[in-house]
């Protein structure tokens, strides 16, 4: 091959990967994965010597071009979008193979080949969404507080989510579990604003706006922890429906608190 030809397969693959990866900060769940640059490289060129429909080739190209931007925009959760790398990977190689298919030497009716795209799209979405959820709901599980490895959608970093569960066998466990949420809280070691935004990464304290641990009023957190504590305990150990207590009436926690419940 020539100077002049490795020039140009040089300027196309480089026009392969910017068209499959779109603009250079947009991140998302799948574009995460090792694999995602050069399994969308692949399907570009396969694209441009198709005979598709008319309108086809450009509805299909801002697909791919979109991909990563348009994942984050339809996840739509209010949970931090981390996904365990495991659960990351198995999402992507059923995704890939789906897309292998698709362009696998086949020609569609008009307006066939984005309809596809679209409907891959969408259950890569879901099954995002979901693993996200999964993930913390498992966390959830636990007693106390507990970590899990995973990685951020947003900047593909690998973090560890926490989060705080009820599901303690006994008052000792109980006791256990708030003593290590407080020595949590106690070592943050964050800012104001990142305080919030700490607190809200764990369930109980979701809807918190405080930006100073003192402002916590603890003795009330735990009377309303415990109450939850309870009523989750029996209605595990029973079939049958249970009848909530009302919380403590006494001073309600000065930082909001939601229940699992």
């Amino acid at each position: 091959m020539g100077y002049r030809g490795r020039v140009r397969q040089t300027l196309f693959l480089a026009l392969v990967v910017d068209l499959a990866l779109g603009p250079g900060p947009a991140r998302n769940c799948l574009q995460c994965d090792p694999s995602f640059a050069v399994q969308f490289a692949s399907y570009i060129p396969r694209l441009s010597r198709k005979s598709w429909g008319l309108g086809d080739v450009p509805a299909a190209g801002r697909r791919l071009r979109g991909w990563a931007q348009d994942t984050l925009q339809e996840i739509h959760l209010e949970v931090p979008l981390e996904i365990p790398f495991e659960e990351l990977r198995e999402i992507a190689e059923k995704i890939y193979a789906k897309l292998d298919a698709v362009f696998k030497g086949k020609t569609y009716k008009p307006g066939v080949l984005p309809e596809t795209l679209r409907s891959i799209f969408q259950e890569q979405v879901s099954m995002l969404r979901d693993a996200i959820i999964e993930s913390r709901v498992k966390c959830e599980r636990h007693c106390g507080m507990n970590w899990y490895e995973a990685i951020s959608c947003e900047t593909c970093n690998v973090t560890k989510p926490n989060c705080f569960g009820y599901n303690c066998e006994s008052s000792k466990e109980w006791k256990g579990a708030l003593k290590g949420l407080y020595a949590y809280l106690t070592n943050l070691q964050t800012t104001p604003g990142e305080l919030v935004d700490a607190l809200k990464q764990i369930p109980v304290f979701s809807n918190c706006t405080e930006t100073s641990l003192q402002n916590l009023n603890f003795d009330s957190i735990n009377a309303t922890l415990s109450q939850n504590w309870l009523t989750a305990k029996a209605k595990n150990e029973s079939t049958e429906e249970v009848v909530e207590e009302e919380p403590p009436t006494s001073t309600p926690p000065s930082c909001p608190v939601n229940s699992f419940l």
